[in-house]
């Protein structure tokens, strides 16, 4: 009876996040950027996932001096959650997880000279499959069988509103995935999104 309960509980969890997430990309809403601090916004990400995922070790790479820009806080901090969430489902699920180590996640953030943010996310987990890669950015396209194959595609919409992309690459060492949001720091910012950093793997296709 107990795990009968238990299933049943699961189940109906289940069932509501995915109801969540279609509703939450069905209304999605549109982005209105004001000033604030990209720094704390990524710290504050980063404090509720750490307390949520004390088994994973959490590292950032974030400048110590407010970086002001143009955003909508709650929509890139949700387009963060997503990310890290994935990432942290993508470590649960490697199968290498013995050889690996303890799991790890890096957020670092940066900003280029001609004034775009750029936010990495980089784990030590499964990574992303080198076929079709670029289509898990579309709606309801998943790797996992509990997956609604909306996670990503959010991403890229409020990434998109904020007049930015996501990349996704393979970690620098290979060994996990690296996932990039950029987007200008004011709504006037010239010039293409930042490079590439050194050593990024770029994303090929079978």
């Amino acid at each position: 009876f107990d795990q009968c309960t238990d299933t049943i509980i699961r189940q109906v969890d289940d069932i509501k996040r995915m109801v969540d997430e279609f509703s939450s990309f069905a209304r999605m809403p549109k982005a209105r950027p004001e000033r604030d601090d990209l720094g704390e916004c990524v710290r504050q990400v980063l404090f509720l996932m750490r307390v949520g995922h004390p088994d994973i070790v959490f590292e950032d790479r974030l400048p110590e001096a407010p970086l002001t820009a143009r955003f909508d806080r709650r929509l890139l901090s949700q387009a963060l959650t997503n990310v890290i969430k994935n990432a942290t489902e993508g470590i649960a699920a490697d199968e290498d997880r013995a050889e690996k180590g303890p799991g790890r996640i890096s957020v670092g953030l940066s900003e280029n000279p001609e004034g775009w943010c750029d936010i990495a996310i980089v784990d030590n987990g499964k990574g992303f499959p080198r076929q079709d890669r670029a289509r898990l950015l579309e709606p309801y396209m998943t790797t996992r069988s509990e997956g609604t194959g909306l996670g990503l595609s959010i991403v890229a919409k409020i990434l998109e509103d904020h007049g930015g992309g996501i990349d996704l690459l393979d970690a620098p060492d290979g060994k996990g995935a690296w996932v990039r949001l950029y987007f200008p720091r004011g709504l006037d910012a010239a010039g293409p999104p930042p490079a590439t950093p050194p050593g990024a793997a770029q994303p090929q296709e079978d």
